[in-house]
């Protein structure tokens, strides 16, 4: 499996809002130099992140772009599917190869693994991706290494 680069630049740049104040205003510009997004692909997962109602956009010298919500009630899950659409494993569900009557062999695998992935995302919101207190997933409590 591989993270799309529109998803991945979604997930940042909500990020990015995220870890500043409530209510605060960002230049696209400031958004894509701060996450290292190009920014005419930024524009467009502006668009797609409007049209799901997670950020807002304003006109003007005082314009940019903000979040719709709270942080902590934007979770990885909404964002991904603003820009991706449904999270489908099931190559069945996708309708690219239906099983037909009998279910496929491996079908109820990839339905859990799908069910895991939602979940996971689900229960991840900006806020806590923005606590720098925050700890590394898997880190089991250990603090997460810092880069250089």
């Amino acid at each position: 499996m591989k993270l799309s680069t529109q998803a991945d630049y979604a997930v940042r740049a909500v990020y990015e809002l995220a870890r500043h104040e409530p209510g605060a205003v960002l230049h696209t510009g400031d958004i894509a130099a701060a996450q290292h997004i190009p920014s005419a692909r930024l524009a467009k997962v502006v668009q797609d992140l409007a049209r799901a109602d997670l950020v807002r956009t304003q006109r003007g010298q005082q314009g940019g772009v903000m979040l719709a919500r709270p942080a902590a009630r934007i979770t990885v899950r909404d964002v991904y599917e603003a820009v991706e659409g449904p999270i489908l494993l099931c190559r069945c569900r996708q309708r690219v190869e239906p099983c037909g009557d009998d279910v496929c062999d491996t079908h109820e695998f990839w339905s859990g693994v799908e069910t895991l992935l939602i979940e996971e995302l689900q229960t991840v919101t900006f806020a806590a991706l923005a606590d720098p207190r925050r700890r590394a997933p898997g880190t089991r409590g250990r603090p997460q290494a810092t880069r250089r």
